[in-house]
């Protein structure tokens, strides 16, 4: 296994890792079962780079029921007493039942406060001790072991997915002809169904992955009926009209004030185009610009009549893949978020006797369309600046509404 991770040869070394653990976790089992050494959690713990692994073998009646593995993030500095006791904290405080004993890492010390807690959890004393010699101590280097190696299996995990990162950004790069590493992506769809409540997406991954705290929504304004490329080029104008230098404090906006060295159009030539020609009435330093089609995930780029065509399966164009499908998401939840409050709205503009200050008077009382759907006759009858019959017809008229 390590020879093969040593060699990047990841796959193989997670199958030999698979193997290990397997034989490992049949060697637990079957000697575990020779003597009974009663009911017991044996704890493990290996730590390194920020991250620790824990490993848990419950023993019940001396039978090893399970294999408990968990990960701890954002460590780094604290010592096994620390890890040991914030892991158990968490673990026990949730659990069904307490053992009498917990075998933890001979170099645990200074015990006595995790001790008063569990006892007091389960109502009678717990002992947590390392374990000094025999069978219980055989299994606690078990776990240590198990640890070790969950970590590592870890470790080759990141490092693996993050060359792949690193493989699609090179291959973006070099198949669409970038003059340096797309670091920051920014994509833009549009979701207009049947004309009504069109709305822009923009999702931004930042050195491949995902920076949500980036994502923006746009409720598209323009009224000329279904034209996507009009409403592509007014996301893509309202996006770059706020690109402002950190120092900016006018109007700043974190999301917006970068400029990423990529951007992508979920479309053809037509969106490709429009988002081109809205881009130029800034001034913006050198952006590139790709239009990524979803009917043969062709990519076109400026200047070029002929798009490229990246290898099925390659890391360049699953990357692209995914930056478009999250746009894809994110636009069209925010569409029918839209599309049900404009429906809700509309059935308040059709009450009977509401105008525009009885309107304002019941959103003021229950605060959203949706608790004054859920209004009782009472609730509507009482509301201040509305009389009462016509809250009662309100009520009649939401109930054949609902009714229909």
């Amino acid at each position: 296994m390590r020879t093969a991770s040593e060699n990047q040869d990841f796959e193989e070394a997670a199958r030999m890792r698979n193997r290990l653990f397997s034989v490992r976790h049949l060697a637990e089992r079957q000697a575990a079962d020779k003597r009974a050494i009663g009911t017991v959690d044996v704890i493990g713990i290996a730590s390194q780079n920020g991250t620790a692994a824990v490993q848990v073998f419950p023993l019940r009646g001396g039978r090893l029921t399970d294999r408990h593995s968990f990960f701890l993030e954002n460590v780094a500095g604290q010592d096994v007493e620390s890890l040991l006791e914030a892991f158990c904290l968490e673990y026990y405080g949730s659990a069904p039942s307490i053992p009498p004993l917990i075998v933890v890492p001979p170099d645990a010390r200074s015990l006595d406060g995790l001790e008063e807690f569990l006892s007091d959890l389960r109502g009678t004393k717990v002992e947590v001790r390392p374990a000094r010699r025999g069978e219980k101590r055989r299994l606690q280097e078990l776990a240590q072991q198990n640890a070790e190696l969950a970590l590592e299996s870890d470790t080759m995990q990141s490092e693996r997915t993050r060359l792949r990162r690193i493989e699609a950004l090179e291959e973006l790069r070099e198949k669409l002809n970038l003059e340096s590493l797309p670091i920051r992506i920014e994509c833009f769809d549009i979701s207009n169904i049947q004309e009504t409540a069109p709305v822009g997406s923009m999702v931004v991954f930042q050195d491949a992955v995902p920076k949500k705290a980036h994502y923006r929504k746009f409720g598209v304004r323009y009224e000329g009926g279904q034209d996507d490329f009009a409403m592509m080029a007014e996301v893509i104008s309202r996006r770059f009209a706020r690109a402002k230098p950190a120092t900016s404090t006018e109007d700043y906006d974190e999301g917006f004030a970068g400029v990423p060295n990529l951007v992508v159009i979920d479309g053809g030539k037509g969106q490709l185009s429009a988002a081109l020609a809205a881009m130029q009435q800034f001034d913006l330093p050198r952006v590139a610009v790709i239009a990524l089609a979803k009917r043969a995930e062709e990519v076109f780029v400026p200047g070029r009549p002929q798009p490229i065509v990246l290898e099925p399966g390659s890391a360049g164009l699953q990357l692209l893949q995914r930056i478009r499908d999250e746009a894809h998401r994110f636009a069209l939840g925010f569409h029918r978020q839209r599309r049900d409050k404009e429906a809700r709205e509309s059935i308040l503009d059709a009450l009977p006797g509401v105008g525009p200050a009885r309107k304002r008077a019941l959103m003021r009382h229950f605060g959203s369309p949706e608790r004054l759907l859920a209004a009782s006759a009472e609730e509507l009858e009482g509301v201040p600046g509305v009389p009462a019959k016509t809250g009662r017809q309100i009520y009649a008229a939401l109930h054949r509404a609902g009714a229909a």
